[in-house]
């Protein structure tokens, strides 16, 4: 992926690479990681559907740990990406080093059963 997001009246430039994003899903997860892995999304609520514009979503990875303590294990953030509601981050879009991609077991989104 490589180019600009525009959310709503920030821009932001994203080199060629691998992203990960860092949210949190709440009582609804099924739900609302369906709709982040949808081709199409009717109205943008959240940073990580501006996305869409520019990429494709490759996994998901569900973890047991608040979003904040994952977010604290990454570093490279896309500066005020998807943290407007945490104070202690510069953004929850973090570019992915390699080592983090080899440490993780991310499965293509085509091998995840239906939600």
């Amino acid at each position: 992926m490589e180019g600009v997001v525009r959310t709503g009246k920030r821009e932001f430039w994203l080199s060629q690479g691998i992203y990960v994003y860092v949210g949190s899903c709440g009582i609804n997860c099924t739900k609302r990681i369906s709709r982040h892995l949808s081709k199409e999304v009717k109205r943008k609520r959240w940073h990580v559907d501006y996305l869409k514009e520019i990429c494709e979503p490759e996994g998901v990875l569900v973890l047991p740990i608040p979003e904040e303590e994952i977010a604290d294990m990454l570093s490279d953030p896309v500066k005020g990406f998807g943290s407007s509601d945490c104070r202690k981050h510069q953004g929850h879009l973090f570019k992915a080093s390699s080592d983090l991609l080899t440490q993780l077991k991310i499965r293509d989104v085509n091998d995840v059963p239906p939600l």
